[in-house]
């Protein structure tokens, strides 16, 4: 009898010592309360040593619980047994009192309603804080869209992104006979439809189409992505090349070569040139007739935000080699509303074609103020990214 003693109080001793090393490996590891003295790590021994803190642990449906002053208590099949390893003895125990005890000790902590609150206000705040000190927008090119009114930035196409764009340029001005007419919205428009795609992050294809008479123009082309702006790079850049067909890309073939450079100025705006070299480009048909133009231009744009996702933005297209009667550089102005997928811009501008080599074609005179407010026209864009 004394060997299935000694046996017994050995299976519990060893049992005892698993469960400890249980709770200590759970325990995590804070190295900002690490000590560095001897004279610390002895006097934090000597208070472990006494604490009254109690740690439990469930191994195999056996529960054990550390009461301190190298005492613990097991639950075996609903009997209680006190173990202490100094004086080496096990007891059973029959207080109701030291059960409960270790029925509350094995029960998870349940947090009052005022420290879940806390908590979950500051998982709140960690989830949607920005790191301190980072900016609101970590990609200066997230500030602007694909477009101001009709001049190109080089925001980049991700890989495999799919979108669609859309232009529509009502062909009466709001200053012409503007109650008979309702502001311009009863007159026909010049609307353009086209695609692009993601191919890698940095090249993109596009295909564009304006299914008004007379041009009936499609436009198809590529751009690559040289730069993006960043602490040791102060610009965007990108170029695009394109071939357009008229009468559905059919007859008189335009080459384009745009490059687009911008600079984001932080969540304030930003600044964009982007100038243009058009072969065999002359706007209207049989204006000059036997003659291919190469003309070119430069335009200058400009961003103000006054939300995060909200902004005011202008350009001005000056050209030069055009010789179509009538014709002038093109000025936009506009309203542009931006999300991750979404953007949508509200246009004024006198120009109503939207192709690269037909967008800088405005109407109008620049030196009559009444003649200019008649060829100015309301209109929209809107982009959208499916993928």
């Amino acid at each position: 009898m004394p060997f299935n003693k000694f046996l017994r109080f050995a299976l519990i001793c060893l049992i005892l010592l698993t469960a400890y090393n249980s709770v200590l490996a759970e325990e995590p590891n804070n190295p900002e309360k690490a000590v560095n003295s001897n004279d610390e790590k002895n006097t934090n021994n000597t208070n472990d040593s006494n604490s009254t803190n109690t740690k439990n642990a469930t191994i195999n449906g056996i529960k054990v619980v550390f009461t301190g002053n190298n005492e613990a208590l097991i639950e075996v099949n609903g009997q209680l047994v006190k173990i202490n390893t100094i004086a080496q003895s096990a007891t059973a125990v029959t207080d109701t009192t030291v059960a409960d005890a270790l029925a509350t000790s094995t029960k998870p902590e349940t947090p009052s309603e005022d420290t879940a609150k806390v908590a979950s206000e500051e998982t709140d705040k960690t989830q949607s804080a920005e790191p301190e000190g980072a900016p609101a927008v970590t990609n200066p090119e997230d500030y602007y869209a694909y477009e101001l009114v009709n001049l190109p930035t080089p925001k980049r196409y991700e890989k495999g992104a799919f979108n669609v764009h859309f232009t529509h340029r009502f062909s009466q001005s709001p200053f012409a006979r503007s109650a008979a007419d309702l502001f311009g919205f009863d007159s026909f428009s010049v609307s353009a439809f086209g695609f692009t795609y993601g191919i890698t992050d940095r090249i993109y294809a596009k295909i564009f189409r304006t299914p008004s008479a007379p041009f009936r123009t499609i436009e198809m082309g590529g751009g690559i992505h040289l730069l993006q702006q960043g602490k040791s790079i102060p610009i965007s850049a990108a170029l695009y090349t394109s071939v357009e067909g008229r009468d559905n890309f059919n007859e008189h073939f335009t080459t384009n070569i745009s490059g687009t450079v911008a600079r984001s100025i932080s969540h304030y705006g930003g600044v964009f040139f982007a100038p243009t070299v058009s072969f065999n480009n002359n706007p209207i048909p049989k204006s000059n007739p036997g003659k291919s133009d190469t003309t070119g231009s430069f335009g200058f744009g400009g961003q103000i935000n006054f939300r995060p996702t909200g902004s005011f933005v202008m350009e001005f297209v000056p050209r030069v080699g055009y010789k179509t009667p009538g014709s002038v550089s093109s000025v936009a102005f506009g309203l542009q509303k931006r999300t991750y997928r979404h953007v949508f811009t509200l246009t004024v501008s006198n120009t109503q074609s939207t192709t690269t080599s037909q967008y800088n074609s405005g109407i109008g005179t620049f030196t009559d103020r009444k003649e200019f407010a008649r060829a100015v026209v309301i209109g929209f864009n809107i982009y959208r990214r499916f993928f």
